[in-house]
């Protein structure tokens, strides 16, 4: 437990003296819009491979594990650990975080009908969405005259226009923004895939897979659809020197390789893929739920095989086997 505990407090230091800088702090302190959208930007680009990968494996598998297992385990661990991962939830600036870092305790409250506690726990969650938003939107934390004046000065100016309006209903407006991201967000990216492959990209038969690519003797970069199509939709952001990608649905990328048929496979692989899991956890219901409920859900906004590795649902899985004896009684 300790080892767990004190690996992430650890990380989480190195990490940030790594960066030199709290994001989220910076990106508060800021009126200039594109300026954050950097900041957001510059922890990837900043980050080493290593560092990289060890922050996903935290913050989508080992920090979601550890607030689930000393929610119950340890509750003075817990009660620590808790405001310290919600701090580095909110300093990476990505809205994501903070809620796949609480969803297991949710629901493996919800299972076993603790609602004041699952409340509360969804109440950390939402506000720390609403506190993200908060900070990246100037337009929500000052008025139009102040922002113009920082932007008049911006090396960004050429890009601005008034279409960014100073709004005085920042409650309203975020949780308009969540609204957005949740329920339309998914399925427009999704509908730029379909629209874009193969009527101007073509299926990449395989070389669509990071880890497939190199084995078919493929350039992954020229079939890496998440940045090329974000690049085609994108362009006023992409001629601005932003980088980023257009996430999809994991059946998506499956039909971006293999077009109707990958539908099938999709579907194919993740029921066995599922029915592996079942067989892992066996008559622990509970666990099996609160755990994979996380990665069913994202993904909605990625592929099988980055879940699975990057994503951080293997390094759970694992973590689950060598926490196992330690936890309750299988729910019934």
């Amino acid at each position: 437990e300790l080892f767990l505990f004190f690996s992430i407090i650890i990380f989480v230091f190195i990490h940030l003296i790594f960066l030199g800088y709290v994001p989220f702090i910076s990106a508060w302190n800021s009126l200039d819009y594109y300026k954050i959208a950097y900041f957001r930007q510059h922890i990837k680009e900043h980050d080493n491979i290593l560092i990289h990968y060890i922050s996903a494996f935290m913050i989508k598998g080992i920090i979601p594990f550890a607030v689930l297992y000393f929610s119950f385990a340890n509750k003075k661990i817990f009660y620590f650990l808790i405001p310290f991962a919600i701090f580095y939830s909110i300093a990476l600036m990505q809205k994501s975080l903070i809620v796949s870092m609480i969803i297991p305790t949710i629901v493996y409250a919800l299972i076993n009908k603790k609602y004041t506690a699952a409340v509360f726990y969804m109440f950390i969650a939402v506000f720390g969405v609403y506190v993200l938003v908060y900070a990246t939107n100037p337009r929500m934390r000052a008025s139009q005259a102040e922002i113009d004046i920082v932007m008049a000065s911006s090396p960004y100016k050429e890009f601005y226009a008034h279409n960014f309006q100073s709004s005085e209903q920042g409650f309203l407006e975020a949780s308009d923004a969540i609204y957005s991201r949740v329920f339309l967000t998914t399925g427009l990216v999704a509908g730029h895939w379909f629209n874009k492959i193969p009527n101007e990209f073509p299926y990449a038969k395989g070389c669509g897979y990071h880890f497939l690519a190199p084995l078919l003797g493929c350039n992954f970069d020229e079939y890496d659809y998440s940045r090329i199509i974000y690049k085609a939709v994108y362009v006023k952001e992409t001629k601005m020197g932003f980088t980023g990608t257009v996430t999809v649905a994991n059946f998506v990328y499956d039909f971006a390789n293999f077009g109707y048929y990958g539908l099938v496979l999709s579907a194919f692989l993740l029921a066995s893929l599922l029915n592996v899991i079942n067989r892992f956890f066996g008559a622990n219901h509970t666990w099996n739920i609160s755990v994979n409920a996380l990665y069913i859900f994202w993904l909605s906004s990625g592929a099988l095989s980055t879940l699975l590795f990057s994503g951080g649902w293997l390094i759970t899985l694992f973590l689950y086997s060598v926490f196992a004896p330690y936890l309750k009684a299988p729910y019934k």
